[in-house]
């Protein structure tokens, strides 16, 4: 479960760029606040391919909240066995030069993620995964502030 929490907060913070100075941008594209992932894919041919995450109605959707101290908590649901189970990770989280740099609790890696997208209402993160000596995979994960 923390790999599948671990690659969703990569895929979450895979694309970390703050651009686009529109009425969407109030809040001066903080991070801060809850965030959910709606859209998840990865970079083919150079070209975003992005799918709708879906979501059957029994459980919640997953949440991650960035908080002005440093701190996030990532809530993810897993339907297993006729009920809904949450699973909550927590950690520390710090933004520089576009680049999200993410801790859990009881852990010493340090996750990063680039973000591509940061305004009022989005979050596009960019993780980059190293597969093996020669190829890497990109995730990209929109998130729609809650």
């Amino acid at each position: 479960m923390k790999k599948l929490s671990i690659l969703f907060l990569s895929v979450l913070t895979l694309g970390l760029a703050v651009t686009s100075c529109s009425s969407d941008d109030d809040n001066g594209g903080s991070i801060e606040g809850k965030w959910t992932p709606v859209k998840m894919g990865s970079v083919v041919d150079g070209k975003e391919l992005l799918v709708n995450i879906p979501n059957d109605g029994k459980c919640d959707t997953d949440v991650i909240e960035f908080t002005a101290d440093g701190k996030f908590t990532e809530v993810s649901y897993e339907f297993s066995i006729d009920k809904c189970e949450a699973s909550t990770d927590k950690g520390t989280w710090s933004l520089k030069d576009k680049v999200l740099s993410t801790t859990y609790d009881g852990d010493t890696d340090v996750y990063t993620e680039e973000v591509l997208e940061i305004t009022k209402s989005s979050l596009k993160l960019k993780t980059t995964e190293k597969i093996d000596d020669t190829n890497t995979m990109i995730l990209i994960t929109l998130y729609e502030r809650k």
